[in-house]
C-alpha cells in the first residue's frame, strides 16, 4: 500500500471511531471539501502536511496520533 491511500484510509478510520462524518471533520478543521474528496479518490498524489494537520484538528487528535497507525509502518513506493 501506498502512503496516498494510507492517508485515505486513516482519513476515514479516524472519522468512524469519532462517529462522525468525513464532512464534520472537514467543517471542524476548515478543509477545502475537494481536497478531501481528491484524496479519497486518489487524484491527489500529494497530499499537503497542512491538510492532514488540519484534518487532525478536526478530529482534536495530533499528528502523531494521525501516523500511529500500523497502516504506515511498511508503506510502498506507489
Amino acid at each position: 500500500m501506498g502512503i496516498n491511500e494510507a492517508i485515505a484510509i486513516r482519513m476515514k478510520e479516524l472519522a468512524h471511531e469519532r462517529y462522525v462524518t468525513l464532512n464534520e471533520i472537514i467543517r471542524r478543521g476548515n478543509i477545502n471539501q475537494s481536497t478531501i474528496s481528491e484524496i479519497m479518490r486518489a487524484k491527489s498524489k500529494h497530499p499537503r502536511v497542512s491538510t492532514i494537520q488540519k484534518f487532525c484538528k478536526g478530529c482534536n487528535i495530533s499528528m502523531k496520533d494521525f501516523f500511529d497507525s500500523p497502516l504506515f509502518d511498511d508503506l510502498s513506493d506507489e
